[in-house]
């Protein structure tokens, strides 16, 4: 793996304090950016490091953590894995590092992955505390500072996100870190507390620090501006960044704070942030946007935010917060090429998946054959998803009345039947490393996407949600939210729109991407309930029957190992310390 790409993105200011860039690169391959080694830190290297930390792996293919596949350790790939895989919207057969049990709800805290997530976000986390202890004293812009605070707080925010009361730390120590409940001014020490009391005060305390943090951040953070992979500022986070953040955290303040997703005192906040994002100069990528090769070539709006060009196709008008992969300067296992390859399958040397205009993936490494769509998530694109099965992408699109429908029935079935083999479901070949011109990429086998982690499209479907709640279905604001989302998909649109649509729009625009799990749980659709069924749902594969998970399965376990390691630290509740 490289990082030249990650680098290049340190702006003109970082020269003006270190001796050079190319002494921050000798320092990245080196290795020397362990936040526990008192050797001289290289301010440029932390905080590029920061920044990397979002979608790569580490340093020359190795882990930042101990791990036999280093693939497995990035942010992006566990994402994908803990927020989308125990879902309606997708399964996978793999038996290594208990994926099956995660797609079955039956994570527990001995799972192999369950460890690289949570390391994950430790380690991002430690590389960010590293940067700001040092920083001030390095000459660091207020910038920089401010950017490098927002990626803490974003890394924080999952830990809240997946964990509720994760160990938490804001400094660089040899002592073990205390439970973030520890810090709730309504703990006291030696006091007798019930699971449930000490994970509602890590939560509440995680949910106040992360908003504080941001609000901290976002004055001295870069105007709100969408830039494209040949400006120098593109990849790094701005004030809009932050906005879409504060939106996030505020839509599910109601599950953060009362464990209940439609409980929630801060509708009109994440209204608030959410139209500043709106009015900023991010727009939604669409037919006004999109070049005339693109859509000589077969192409739709939609279909550019995930192909190889998309950091230069026009589409990174959307992208808030983009990271940055290149097949030849910035590569890895976990990045975008998860998305390609995990999603896409091969037989006797030839591809089984297409895109929707009949090409391969673009990338000579796209057989991991791996994720397929539950038939249930289906149903929010067609009533009868039966149809999809011995369809090609393209004849599916052309059936559609939705661009979003990106999906390859040929060769496969809509059951998940065993679940122990690719053809089990229906594919998607949402990303692919082909170019919407035609262009050939960087690299045949490392992918050029840049993954759009921010896009303004969920600007527009929070603020929406967060109207509806505010001024009911009738509102014209959330009518034209919604309809601007599904005029880019030409999609029909509707008089008005109920709670339920918008849950069906953020399944239909951003399915695979990371975001299901936390929509389920604020629409109470997700644990302790039996409502709403899936396949698999619990290990359960038919998905007629009437299936709940406990409500505390809507949060993670501590890893077994932090556990054993750290006395500070009691497991979250409704889970066994060790299991």
């Amino acid at each position: 793996m490289k990082l030249n790409k990650i680098k290049a993105m340190i702006p003109v200011a970082t020269i003006l304090f270190a001796t050079s860039i190319t002494s921050c690169m000798d320092d990245l391959n080196d290795g020397n950016l362990d936040p526990n080694v008192t050797a001289e830190a290289d301010i440029n290297a932390l905080y590029s490091k920061c920044y990397a930390g979002l979608i790569m792996e580490g340093n020359d293919g190795s882990a930042d953590f101990t791990i036999q596949d280093a693939g497995r350790s990035t942010l992006l790939r566990n994402i994908f894995n803990f927020n989308v895989l125990p879902t309606d919207e997708a399964i996978c057969w793999w038996s290594d590092g208990g994926i099956v049990d995660i797609c079955y709800n039956q994570c527990v805290p001995s799972t192999p992955t369950l460890k690289f997530l949570y390391y994950r976000l430790v380690s991002n986390i430690g590389f960010c505390n590293h940067f700001l202890e040092i920083a001030e004293s390095k000459g660091a812009d207020a910038t920089l500072i401010a950017e490098v605070r927002l990626l803490r707080a974003y890394n924080n925010y999952l830990m809240l996100d997946f964990f509720g009361d994760p160990s938490f730390t804001t400094s660089i120590s040899a002592e073990a870190p205390k439970q973030a409940h520890a810090y709730n001014s309504k703990y006291v020490e030696g006091q007798s507390y019930s699971r449930a009391e000490l994970l509602a005060m890590g939560r509440e305390y995680m949910f106040n620090w992360v908003k504080s943090e941001i609000e901290a951040a976002e004055p001295n953070l870069l105007p709100a501006q969408p830039k494209n992979d040949t400006e120098a500022d593109y990849g790094r986070v701005d004030k809009a960044a932050a906005w879409l953040l504060l939106s996030r955290l505020y839509l599910n303040a109601g599950v953060y704070l009362n464990n209940d997703g439609q409980n929630n005192p801060y509708w009109a906040e994440a209204l608030n942030y959410a139209e500043k994002v709106i009015g900023s100069g991010y727009s939604l990528f669409d037919d006004s946007k999109i070049s005339a090769a693109a859509t000589s070539n077969g192409y739709k709006p939609y279909d550019l935010l995930f192909m190889g060009d998309n950091g230069s196709n026009g589409a990174s008008c959307e992208a808030i917060l983009p990271l940055k992969q290149d097949g030849v300067t910035t590569r890895g296992w976990g990045g975008s090429r998860f998305f390609i390859a995990a999603m896409w399958g091969e037989s006797d040397g030839k591809y089984t998946t297409k895109t929707v205009t009949n090409l391969g993936p673009g990338t000579t490494d796209g057989s991991w054959s791996g994720m397929r769509c539950r038939p249930e998530f289906l149903e929010v694109f067609t009533s009868s998803p039966a149809t999809y099965v011995g369809k090609t992408s393209a004849e599916i699109r052309a059936a559609s009345s939705d661009d979003r429908a990106i999906f390859y029935g040929k060769g496969r079935t809509l059951d998940l039947a065993t679940n122990t083999s690719y053809p089990q479901g229906i594919a998607t070949p949402k990303w692919n490393n082909n170019y919407s011109t035609g262009a050939t990429p960087h690299d045949p086998t490392d992918v050029d996407i840049d993954f759009f982690l921010f896009r303004a499209a969920e600007a527009y479907l929070n603020a929406a949600e967060a109207e509806i709640h505010i001024n009911g279905a009738t509102s014209t604001k959330a009518k034209q939210y919604m309809d601007a989302i599904r005029n880019r998909a030409h999609a029909g649109v509707k008089s008005t729109y109920s709670l339920s649509d918008v849950l069906d729009e953020r399944a239909r625009e951003f399915y695979f991407e990371g975001y299901r799990r936390v929509d389920l749980i604020r629409f109470n659709k997700f644990g302790g309930q039996d409502s709403y069924n899936w396949s698999y749902k619990n290990g359960v594969a038919d998905g007629s029957n009437k299936i709940k998970f406990d409500k505390s399965r809507n949060l993670f376990p501590l890893p077994s190992s932090e556990i054993m390691a750290n006395s500070n630290l009691i497991q979250i509740d409704g889970y066994s310390e060790i299991e």
